[in-house]
């Protein structure tokens, strides 16, 4: 799965808007499966949030050619397979089809698939509960 990261930190709106244009279509006409636009979370902005992350959003919902090739926006708050090793400072392009995939080596793959499957969310749980009823009984 070729995946391409565009940093968009110390960019202003106006830069960032324009790289991301740029390295949007570049990823369309070459077939790259997944676009991770890394915008940050608002963290540095005087305004208190993320400015990029709501214009690049914003552009993302308008424009058409995602669509039309075949691709989908997905948050990295998002709590789909793909975006798992994202968080809000991110937000993804992806190729449709490819949002319940894992990303990462095949290793990585199969790590994933076992930590966040139904039976891994139930080992998590069990022993969170273990844990809290040692913590109950000190």
């Amino acid at each position: 799965m070729k995946v391409e990261t565009l940093n968009l930190h110390g960019l202003n709106t106006a830069e960032a808007l324009q790289k991301t244009r740029h390295h949007l279509d570049w990823c369309l006409q070459h077939g790259i499966a997944v676009l991770d636009l890394n915008h940050g979370k608002g963290h540095h902005s005087s305004l208190g949030f993320s400015v990029i992350k709501q214009e690049i959003r914003k552009m993302l919902k308008e424009e058409k050619a995602i669509k039309e090739s075949g691709y989908k926006v997905i948050y990295g708050e998002s709590d789909l397979p793909i975006a798992l090793s994202f968080d809000g400072g991110h937000t993804l392009i992806v190729a449709k089809g490819l949002e319940k995939e894992y990303i990462g080596s095949r290793k990585q793959q199969e790590k994933n698939k076992q930590i966040f499957s139904k039976e891994g969310q139930q080992k998590r749980k069990h022993a969170k509960s273990i844990t809290a009823e040692k913590r109950y009984r000190q």
